[in-house]
Formats: C-alpha cells, sequence, structure tokens
C-alpha cells in the first residue's frame, strides 16, 4: 500500500453475535471457517440460499469471545432477520452495534486506538480496517468514500453491485472461491452442496468479471464475440457483466459488442489465472 488515504465507511453496519454456541452457531451457516480467525485477522465470508446462491457476502472478527460480523449497511437488517430463523433454540444474542464505526485505509503507517484492526481478508493489498469506537476523536483528515467505491470496482470486487445482483448467483460465480470466502473441508453449510459440486466438477462455467467501454453500457444486453454471445452486461458505471468461460482465452484482449456498443473489453484481474 503505498497511499495515506483514510476514511470512515458510512456503508457498514457491525452485529455481534455471542454465547455460548455462537461459534457452532455461524459455522453451520455460513460459507468460511470461524476457526480460522485469530488475534487482529478477519474471514470474508457469504450466506448462501439452499441452492447456493448469494443472500450477503461480509467479514467476521473476534473481539474476545465476542463475533463481530462487518457487513454493508443494507444486508444487515436481512443477516440478522435469516440469523434469528436459523438459530432456533440455540444459546445466541444477535444484535446491531450502534456504538462502533469502522475506518478503511491504504496506509501501512496508521496508528489509532481501536478495538480491532485487520487487513482486507480478499487480499491483504486492498487496505485495511479499523473498528473503533463511536464518536473518539482522531488526529485525520478523514477522505470522502468516494475513492474507497472506486477501490474496489478497480478491483473487481463485486461489492457495489452486489445490491442488483443479489440472490441471482452462485458464490463460484461471484469469483468467492478465488477471494478466499469457502472452506471446502470444514462440513455442511446452508447451500453448501451445489457450491462443492461445482468446484469439484469444476463447473465455473460463468463468471462476474468488470468490463470497459468507450460508450455507456445498457443492463441486460447480450455481450458478443464475433456473433457469439459470450455474456450479459449486468451493470453500468460501473461497468460488469456475467462472462462464459467456455474458450474465455479467445476474447480475452478482444473488442466485443453488444447491440448499443462494438467497443467492449473484459478487464482480466491479477487474481484470475
Amino acid at each position: 500500500m503505498t497511499t495515506n488515504y483514510t476514511t470512515k465507511l458510512k456503508n457498514k453496519r457491525i452485529i455481534s453475535i455471542n454465547g455460548d454456541e455462537s461459534d457452532i452457531f455461524l459455522n453451520n451457516i455460513i460459507t468460511n471457517d470461524i476457526k480460522k480467525i485469530d488475534n487482529n485477522s478477519a474471514i470474508y465470508s457469504c450466506l448462501l440460499t439452499p441452492q447456493g446462491k448469494v443472500i450477503s457476502h461480509f467479514f467476521i472478527v473476534k473481539n474476545n469471545v465476542e463475533i463481530l460480523v462487518i457487513i454493508d449497511d443494507y444486508l444487515a437488517d436481512e443477516f440478522i432477520e435469516k440469523l434469528n430463523v436459523y438459530k432456533l433454540r440455540s444459546n445466541v444474542k444477535i444484535n446491531l452495534k450502534n456504538e462502533y464505526e469502522i475506518i478503511f485505509s491504504l496506509s501501512d503507517n496508521l496508528k489509532i486506538k481501536s478495538i480491532i484492526e485487520f487487513n482486507d481478508p480478499r487480499n491483504k493489498s486492498f487496505g485495511k480496517y479499523f473498528i473503533v469506537n463511536q464518536g473518539d476523536q482522531f488526529q485525520i483528515n478523514f477522505d470522502a468514500n468516494d475513492f474507497y467505491l472506486n477501490f474496489l470496482i478497480k478491483n473487481n470486487l463485486i461489492d457495489t453491485i452486489f445490491r442488483n445482483i443479489k440472490d441471482q448467483y452462485f458464490s463460484l460465480e461471484l469469483n468467492m472461491k478465488e477471494f478466499k470466502a469457502i472452506d471446502f473441508s470444514k462440513g455442511c453449510y446452508v447451500g453448501q452442496e451445489n457450491t462443492s459440486r461445482m468446484n469439484l466438477k469444476n463447473k465455473i462455467s460463468k463468471r462476474i468479471l468488470q468490463i470497459e467501454s468507450k460508450s455507456d453500457l445498457t443492463p441486460n444486453e447480450e455481450l458478443k464475440f464475433e456473433n457469439e454471445i459470450i455474456g450479459k452486461i449486468l451493470t453500468s458505471k460501473p461497468n460488469f457483466a456475467l462472462i462464459k468461460m467456455k474458450n474465455f482465452d479467445l476474447f480475452i484482449n478482444k473488442h466485443l459488442s453488444s447491440n448499443s456498443c462494438n467497443d467492449i473489453r473484459i478487464i482480466k484481474p491479477s487474481w484470475l489465472n
């Protein structure tokens, strides 16, 4: 990381999960393994439908015996509702932690008083997060959130478009394996059967990737290479598409087209082999 960019994230909420059975309870639901968390480290994980499609995605850390879930604000209420449905009679308490807030930084040298700090578990080059008490004062000139959102897009992360694709795509199509959100050895969780089957049979036939164009794109238009349909435009500004992986190497560096634009290219992320 080579920038001093630091911001308070306005779009995040923190959910507390505690109780004697909280680890077991959460591990039976989410895609990653709670046991991977240690001091000042986090995991990235998802909650899936029983069919394996992604309902929500989030970071998880521990503060002593308390589990803290860092999630986008518009996903928080539904996530709590789902947990309450699954917990049945488990000894688990689930609450929003409104007394906390999140600071994000790309600086290697930022030192602040925090409850917990951790590198982005998807890739440590994606920045660092600090959980702090609401109202704490810092000798920092905080930047606007805009750069943070653009940084996510630049790294081909689906955070900024998830509202548009929620509940519609499998975790492997959203590149969650590459972002270390799935543990394939921990045992059962909601949506595990289809996820494991796709992974074992290497059936990642489509992926959501960023695309670029010199003109505005229209969502839901077919994406073509030499008159063959190779995907579909999902969102515009930012531009993302669902891309077929068959013959991917033949068109990855070529000009693609849709009905409204004939100069579209796929941005291949560094983490995609």
